[in-house]
C-alpha cells in the first residue's frame, strides 16, 4: 500500500511504500485530468515536479540511507497522484482528496519494488511537509542512522584502549596499525548484528566493510592535512576529516556492505 507519513507517523499503519516530503498544491479541474490521466495511460501513478527547500532534500537523502533503501528513487520534490492509492480509498469508502491519501508526496520507494509512472513538470513551489520530528523519527527511531553512530564511538572507545595496550610494545608508529584494525572489526560485528541484522556472506561483508572503512580512514587524512596545509584550525580540521569518513563509511555500508 502507498501511504503518506506526516508529523511522525503513517497514514493507516506502517506498511507504506512512498513518505510524503513535499506537495505540490495545484487547481482541483487540473488534479482530476491528472488522475484520469494516470488510469487512461495505464500508469501507477504520476509525479508532478515542483520547487523544493534544499533541507528536505537532504532530509529525503539521509532518510533513504537510514532505512537502506538500495533500489528505490529519492525524488528531490513533488507530488504522486496514485492510482493504487485511489483504490485503496474507494474500497474503504473514503473520498480521495488531498487530505487524505490520493495525494501523495515524492519520497521514497521503500520496498524494492517497480511502478509504471509519468512525469510533469510544473514549476510550482512545493510546500514542505516533513517535519524534523519525522527527520528523527525516520532517522532514529525507525532508520540505523542513530545505531551506527553509537558503534561507531565504541569503535573509538576500542581504538584507543588498543592503542594503549600495544603503545609500550609496538611503538607510536605501529601500535596505531592494530588498532584501527580492531576497531573496525569490532565495529563491522557490532554493525552486522545490531545495526543492519545482516544474514548471510559474513566474511565477504567483513572484507568490503574493512576496504571501504580504510578508503574513509585516507579521506580522513587528507581532509585532515589539507586543511592544516591551508591554515585551518586543527579541531576544525579533524571534524571536517571525521565527517567526510562518517559520510564514506555509512553511505557504503548501508547501499553496499548490507
Amino acid at each position: 500500500m502507498i501511504q503518506k507519513y506526516r508529523n511522525g507517523k503513517a497514514t493507516y499503519n506502517d506498511d507504506f511504500d512512498y513518505i510524503l516530503i513535499s506537495n505540490v498544491k495545484i487547481e482541483d479541474e487540473k488534479r482530476n485530468a491528472i488522475v484520469n490521466s494516470a488510469y487512461s495511460d495505464n500508469n501507477d501513478f504520476i509525479l508532478l515536479f515542483g520547487k523544493q527547500g534544499v533541507l528536505v532534500f537532504i532530509y529525503g537523502i539521509l532518510i533513504k540511507l537510514s532505512l537502506s533503501i538500495k533500489r528505490g528513487k529519492i525524488l528531490p520534490f513533488g507530488t504522486i497522484y496514485s492510482k493504487n492509492a485511489y483504490d485503496y480509498l474507494v474500497s474503504k469508502n473514503m473520498t480521495p482528496d488531498q487530505g487524505k491519501n490520493m495525494i501523495l508526496g515524492n519520497a521514497m520507494l521503500l520496498k524494492n519494488r517497480s511502478f509504471q509512472y509519468n512525469i510533469v513538470n510544473t514549476g510550482i513551489k512545493c510546500s514542505e511537509t516533513i517535519t524534523f520530528r519525522d527527520f528523527l523519527d525516520l532517522t532514529i527511531k525507525r532508520g540505523n542512522m542513530f545505531k551506527y553512530i553509537i558503534v561507531g564511538i565504541s569503535g573509538v572507545v576500542v581504538n584507543e584502549v588498543i592503542l594503549l595496550m600495544l603503545h609500550s610494545v609496538l611503538g607510536r608508529d605501529l601500535s596505531i596499525l592494530p588498532a584501527i584494525e580492531i576497531s573496525i572489526i569490532w565495529n563491522f560485528v557490532l554493525n552486522n548484528r545490531y545495526t543492519f541484522r545482516g544474514r548471510g556472506h559474513f566474511y565477504m561483508r567483513l572484507a568490503k566493510y574493512n576496504a571501504f572503512n580504510l578508503i574513509g580512514f585516507g579521506a580522513n587524512l587528507g581532509v585532515y592535512y589539507s586543511a592544516i596545509f591551508y591554515k585551518t584550525n586543527i579541531y576544525v580540521a579533524d571534524f571536517l576529516g571525521i565527517l567526510v569518513a562518517f559520510i564514506i563509511t555509512y553511505t557504503t555500508a548501508t547501499l553496499i556492505v548490507w
